[in-house]
Order: C-alpha cells, then sequence, then structure tokens
C-alpha cells in the first residue's frame, strides 16, 4: 500500500454516512463519465433528496462540510443548465485507498 495522506474529515465524512460511500464507489466505476443526480440515487437505491444531500449538503440534516463535493471527492459540472457529478482525481485516490483499508482490516472482523 503506498503512502497517502487523506483529510481526516474525509474518512470521518465516509465513516459516518453509508450513502456517501455507496455514491463515491458508483462513481469511480463509471469514471472519467459524469452523471445526474438522479441516475446516481436510481443506481445507489436512495431517495434523490438523500443523494443530494450526500453530494452538496442540504440544510440540518446533511451537514454541507461533510459533502462530497466540499470535500473535493466529487466535482458539480454545470452544462446547459443541467447538473452532473463526477468523481475528482482526489476522490479517486480516496476509493483506492478505503479499497485497499477495507481489504486489510476484513481480515481481522
Amino acid at each position: 500500500m503506498r503512502t497517502m495522506i487523506i483529510d481526516p474529515q474525509v474518512l470521518r465524512s465516509l465513516h459516518r454516512s453509508e450513502l456517501r460511500k455507496r455514491i463515491l464507489l458508483y462513481l469511480n466505476e463509471i469514471y472519467p463519465s459524469a452523471t445526474y443526480l438522479s441516475e446516481i440515487a436510481r443506481v445507489v437505491g436512495s431517495d434523490p433528496s438523500n443523494v443530494r444531500g450526500a453530494l452538496v449538503g442540504l440544510g440540518n440534516r446533511y451537514n454541507g462540510e461533510s459533502s462530497l463535493v466540499y470535500l473535493g471527492l466529487v466535482e458539480e459540472i454545470t452544462n446547459g443548465g443541467f447538473k452532473y457529478y463526477r468523481l475528482t482525481e482526489y476522490g479517486r485516490q480516496v476509493v483506492e485507498y478505503l479499497k485497499e483499508y477495507y481489504r486489510y482490516y476484513r481480515k481481522f472482523m
């Protein structure tokens, strides 16, 4: 496993939300393509408002400072009045780290 420094706030955000992890893993699967919110919601099996909260924050229920966009893991792209979401390079590095992390710690669980 190569050494990589990940902001502790990023790890905390991902460990506190299974939905954020599922969104991140899905966007990693389709990278470098971007997709729209309702498609993400359909694939990860969640309500679009919950997905929006995980991506960009939503009032009190989803803290914007823990959102995937705010943390720099996902970028929001506006094109022709529509918003699309794509994993950033930093987001890809975090996904690779998480895969290694869970692979390593799975043997202790």
